[in-house]
């Protein structure tokens, strides 16, 4: 049973990652930018919404693979 939620948790993983980038990024240019005018609020609202997601991918890829090592490992009977 894990061995098949640490699957599905690796596909909504993938999937989430493919969809919203990798969460770590170098900043464009490599300058600070002030977040000033509505349009720049707005894309600044959705990068961050694109970063959430792209952490809960990868967070839900760790922990997926991490359910599926505990699966595979010998339990003992007592």
């Amino acid at each position: 049973m894990l061995k098949i939620f640490g699957l599905l948790l690796n596909l909504v993983g993938i999937v989430l990652l493919f969809l919203f980038e990798m969460p770590i990024r170098v900043a464009t240019a490599s300058r600070t930018v002030l977040w000033t005018t509505s349009i720049d609020v707005q894309v600044k609202n959705l990068d961050d919404i694109f970063t959430t997601l792209g952490w809960i991918g990868l967070l839900a890829l760790v922990l997926g693979t991490l359910l599926q090592v505990l699966a595979t490992l010998p339990r003992e009977r007592f």
